[in-house]
């Protein structure tokens, strides 16, 4: 979903979740246990399964749904049904990484789809994408990765670590490096002074790489257009402004980034097209299960325009283009990883000659005030009493004696 909150959102979303409720029970959907009729029997297509972080983000997939059953398992609900006439399982995940991964994960070894798409919002992170636009994932990175260094320089962090073992799929993966070799019962009390091999079936990356397949079918999908009013968030801009399915790069982190200098900051080192909160996770339960994946972002809001947010807009965007890809996808999704040179012309990526950077240089000013709220009242640090706080940055502040 996209970082950012507010107020309309959400009335939105707890609009769209008592709809579904009542959708649902009227329809009658049988309740199954977990496991139940998971896995398709022989000559049957294997579903699509669908993620969604939040209520109205699934509202739209499941309003074109006809749904069979739902199954639950860990607290998930899945709906087990079709969307135009093509078999698929969807979930609400919830927002944030973790949680992502851990219904991708479920859905993957219970349904055994043969892909598993994302649809959802974000916020753009390229002047280029407007709100209304579709972001693909062509490389999905975990933005927060980010190693400060004194030399007044950012680099990228070791990446996130992956068991590329059995069905794991990790085709086309920016790798990083490998894992120690781990200790076992019989070398463990020896085992932190003395030196190991790597072991190549740890694997640390710095990005996944989502399915070309998928990419390349969802990429053919026309959006329509959006008013100017609602792209700059200025209901007095005439016009209107095509939009358009941008296959890029997804820059998950659990943040929002408004000033324009922190977001050149943050792509100089990962460039990214668009920011969320659950593409990492998302991804790595796909790679880890060997589930050919992409993400579908619909763009809510950007920071170029920052009073510009439709996220009921962008959450039907996406789901339009998962309708076009589950209508033209293919029976057999081949393997295939999407490649730097498949991006759009206009990905930043694309553009800057680079995904990610060896070093980036930056310059950080010191903290001027902090506000925080304490039993109920908002209270400031200032001046003295925050210098008194910032007077431990300082390497004269740790002295051993």
């Amino acid at each position: 979903m996209s970082p950012r909150r507010e107020i309309s959102s959400k009335r939105r979303r707890l609009a769209a979740a008592s709809a579904i409720v009542l959708a649902v029970a009227a329809a009658g959907v049988a309740d199954v246990a977990a496991g139940a009729g998971a896995s398709p029997s022989r000559g049957q297509l294997s579903p699509v399964g669908i993620v969604s972080a939040d209520a109205t983000e699934q509202a739209e997939i499941l309003s074109e749904m006809h749904v069979d059953r739902r199954v639950v398992v860990a607290g998930y609900t899945y709906y087990v049904g079709t969307m135009g006439g093509r078999a698929v399982v969807d979930v609400a995940s919830g927002e944030i990484d973790e949680t992502a991964e851990l219904a991708t994960w479920i859905l993957d070894k219970t349904f055994h789809p043969r892909a598993t798409i994302f649809s959802g919002t974000a916020g753009a992170m390229s002047a280029a994408i407007n709100v209304g636009d579709v972001v693909l994932s062509g490389f999905v990175v975990d933005k927060s990765n980010i190693h400060y260094h004194l030399g007044g320089y950012q680099t990228k962090y070791e990446g996130t670590e992956i068991h590329n073992v059995g069905s794991a799929d990790i085709a086309g993966a920016i790798i990083d490096g490998y894992g120690d070799t781990y200790p076992t019962p019989n070398d463990a009390s020896a085992y932190p002074n003395t030196t190991h091999p790597k072991d190549k079936a740890w694997v640390y990356l710095d990005a996944f790489a989502a399915n070309k397949q998928l990419v390349s079918t969802a990429a053919g999908t026309v959006l329509g257009s959006t008013t100017k009013a609602d792209a700059t968030g200025n209901s007095s801009r005439p016009g209107s402004v095509k939009n358009k399915v941008v296959i890029g790069t997804i820059g998950q982190a659990p943040v929002w980034s408004t000033p324009l200098n922190w977001i050149e900051a943050q792509n100089t080192v990962y460039q990214s097209d668009a920011e969320e909160n659950e593409g990492t996770g998302f991804a790595f339960a796909n790679a880890a299960s060997g589930v050919p994946w992409m993400l579908i972002r619909g763009i809510a809001d950007t920071a170029w325009y920052p009073h510009a947010y439709d996220g009921t807009l962008a959450s039907a965007r996406a789901a339009k283009v998962v309708a076009f890809l589950l209508r033209n996808l293919a029976t057999r999704v081949e393997k295939a990883p999407v490649t730097l040179g498949d991006l759009s012309r206009i990905a930043n990526a694309r553009r800057a000659g680079y995904l990610i950077a060896d070093k980036a240089f930056l310059h950080v000013g010191p903290v001027t005030k902090v506000t925080f709220t304490s039993h109920g009242a908002t209270k400031t640090l200032a001046g003295a009493a925050l210098a008194a706080l910032e007077a431990q940055y300082s390497y004269r502040a740790h002295v051993l004696g």
